[in-house]
């Protein structure tokens, strides 16, 4: 008999571990790409540190502040990230100012042109704004790469190319 009080207390804590590890896990998400790509923090703060109006789109999951793409680490300089909902699919927008360079990729091939989503990897895209933006579109996750190319061009089509 006493062994049997051995095993259920031995079974009770291995199901109570389960259990509050199922917990935890459910309680922090995995991080999200924006997080690898800047400083996270409330919009409200974000856009006190750049400076420029971003457009941001609905659904949003997260914002942060990334490094300038080139020049000094100042609010002239500096992007804004934002991970958000496309349908289930999490993207990440991110938009800079594009300062006095050019924008190309790979060999000086694919340069960008405004409201023209090109592609600088197999499944993210590029734009350049007539208001002197550059702006990204990445998925988190795995994506079709036809499937990010229109949330793209919707994008554009709300907005996020004016």
């Amino acid at each position: 008999m006493r062994s049997f009080w051995i095993v259920a207390l031995f079974a009770l804590g291995a199901c109570s571990h389960q259990a509050s590890s199922a917990a935890a896990s459910a309680a922090s998400p995995p991080p999200m790409l924006v997080d690898q790509r800047g400083t996270t923090m409330p919009l409200e703060q974000v856009v006190t540190h750049i400076a420029f109006r971003p457009y941001i789109p609905p659904q949003t999951l997260a914002f942060a502040v990334l490094p300038p793409l080139g020049d000094l680490d100042t609010n002239e300089h500096r992007g804004i990230g934002i991970e958000y909902l496309a349908g289930n699919d999490a993207m990440l927008l991110s938009q800079w100012p594009k300062q006095a360079f050019s924008i190309a990729f790979g060999k000086g091939e694919t340069v960008l042109v405004p409201c023209t989503p090109t592609h600088y990897s197999t499944t993210s895209l590029a734009w350049t704004t007539p208001r002197g933006l550059v702006m990204t579109l990445q998925p988190d996750g795995a994506m079709q790469p036809a499937a990010v190319e229109r949330e793209a061009r919707r994008l554009i089509k709300a907005g996020a190319c004016r």
